[in-house]
């Protein structure tokens, strides 16, 4: 899954035409202070821009009133150095938030439509969580880097069941049930959802290792057909 000659070439050509310019317009303290706050209006934006940009100043200012812009701490390296710690744990600390926010809500909206956690889970929480995992993915693709795209996609996952999964219940049976073990979790087709989760990544090994370590156009489709097959098939669990 490596690039292509041509394709390393490319983004290697793209990548320093980029960075000349960069320096070029590169302001003279290093930093570009007409860089644009998050909570200003964004420029050229239309009707559908500014409703967005509205609905979303509160969680905008909430961002920008709460972590320190290191920009302005330039003409000192450690201070600077300090802010941005500051910074990754303030992002840290708003990501949990953000996170217990939104499990919450799916929660109570799965209550009220009496739509079971689970399909909650692999629908809107799993999509909303994955999003800035394709977008990563997706800018490193196009740039020719394959290993980096599909690294994240996993690495991200293996992070989610081992961290995410294993710390959560390892703190809980520690501390709340004094090391006994945890028998309230309800099934909800979980067992289910492992069994696929395991059958698809034996078809991305199969297809990875009979097009010679070389992602196509088509397995893309392939794999984006299956996901909205698997969803279905939780929602037609519920309904059908």
């Amino acid at each position: 899954m490596a690039p292509t000659k041509e394709i390393y070439e490319e983004a290697m050509a793209k990548f320093e035409v980029a960075a000349k310019e960069y320096d070029e317009e590169k302001p003279e303290h290093g930093f570009d202070f007409d860089e644009p706050d998050i909570i200003d209006f964004p420029e050229h934006a239309g009707i559908f821009g500014a409703i967005i940009h509205y609905l979303l100043l509160p969680f905008k200012a909430f961002i920008h009133y709460t972590l320190p812009d290191v920009r302005y701490y330039e003409s000192d390296p450690d201070k600077m150095l300090s802010m941005a710690w500051i910074n990754v744990l303030g992002c840290l600390v708003h990501l949990i938030i953000m996170s217990y926010v939104m499990v919450r809500s799916l929660e109570t909206l799965g209550g009220l439509l009496n739509i079971p956690n689970a399909i909650m889970g692999v629908t809107f929480s799993a999509a909303g969580t994955s999003l800035p995992n394709y977008v990563a993915s997706q800018v490193a693709a196009r740039q020719g880097f394959g290993n980096q795209a599909v690294s994240n996609a996993f690495g991200s996952n293996i992070f989610n069941i081992l961290v995410g999964l294993g710390l959560p219940w390892t703190l809980y049976i520690g501390f709340v049930t004094k090391g006994e073990p945890y028998y309230g979790m309800a099934d909800d087709g979980v067992v289910t959802s492992i069994i696929i989760l395991a059958i698809v990544l034996l078809a991305f090994i199969v297809l990875t290792l009979s097009s010679n370590y070389v992602l196509l156009g088509w397995h893309g489709k392939v794999y984006a057909a299956m996901y909205v097959v698997y969803v279905g098939y939780e929602i037609g669990q519920l309904y059908i």
